[in-house]
């Protein structure tokens, strides 16, 4: 209880106006208690996959989409042509450009700034900063740079003890990623509950689609959706 007040609280302080890359690195701190054991559980399965080590670590640092990695992972151990796994985390990261369209026409920033703020776009940057109002590229910067860090670092500790963890150690850890979305969701409903549709309406429509669509586009249809129903809920509320 304790831990789920202070994700909120530390969410809330996100909405505070900041414009440093210090005070956004700073303002990461409370997700990054969410990515490590997330980041931990990557690198232990990677490891129990055996993968090697240089592979998994490299992932992180380079490729830096926890979804996409722990796909990766599944898709090596598969034996997977190259072909068909650039195919299937291509469909996984389509919901990036909707993010990205989403984001970038919310900030002011210029072209050289875009390319290096696209690079640390996440689900959860994504979702922490779409909250906060006049945002500046330092500390858009600084969010990021933690998040990215913490990443990579619950990877290390992953890989190091990879090989003495038991494999339901690490299924258990992936808990933690589902918690921080639910997070952030309870806190970005605060003062309007009519949002809770949103996440509804989103699911609902993903799981139909999922039935017949592939996961990626399946995801993309659902977040067109429920962006469909997030205008509807606003513009009932500025018509009041």
């Amino acid at each position: 209880m304790l831990e789920y007040e202070y994700y909120v609280n530390s969410g809330s302080d996100l909405l505070n106006s900041k414009t440093t890359l210090s005070s956004g690195f700073i303002d990461s701190f409370p997700i990054m208690t969410g990515y490590i054991p997330i980041a931990i559980a990557y690198g232990v399965i990677g490891t129990q996959a055996n993968i090697p080590s240089w592979v998994v670590l490299s992932m992180s640092i380079f490729i830096y989409a926890g979804a996409s990695q722990f796909m990766a992972i599944n898709l090596f151990a598969l034996n997977t042509s190259p072909i068909q796994m650039m195919i299937t985390i291509g469909v996984i990261n389509l919901r990036h450009l909707v993010m990205g369209l989403s984001f970038f026409n919310k900030v002011n920033l210029n072209l050289k700034n875009r390319i290096i703020v696209s690079l640390g776009l996440t689900d959860e940057t994504f979702a922490i900063l779409s909250l906060k109002e006049n945002l500046s590229a330092p500390y858009i910067k600084g969010v990021m740079l933690g998040f990215y860090l913490s990443w990579i670092f619950g990877a290390i500790i992953g890989i190091l003890f990879g090989s003495i963890l038991p494999g339901i150690i690490a299924e258990g850890m992936e808990i933690a990623i589902f918690t921080l979305f639910i997070t952030l969701l309870v806190n970005s409903l605060h003062g309007n509950s009519r949002l809770i549709g949103i996440p509804i309406v989103s699911m609902m429509t993903n799981y139909i689609a999922s039935s017949f669509l592939p996961g990626g586009l399946s995801i993309i249809l659902s977040i067109i959706v429920g962006s469909a129903v997030g205008m509807m809920i606003q513009g009932d509320d500025e018509d009041e």
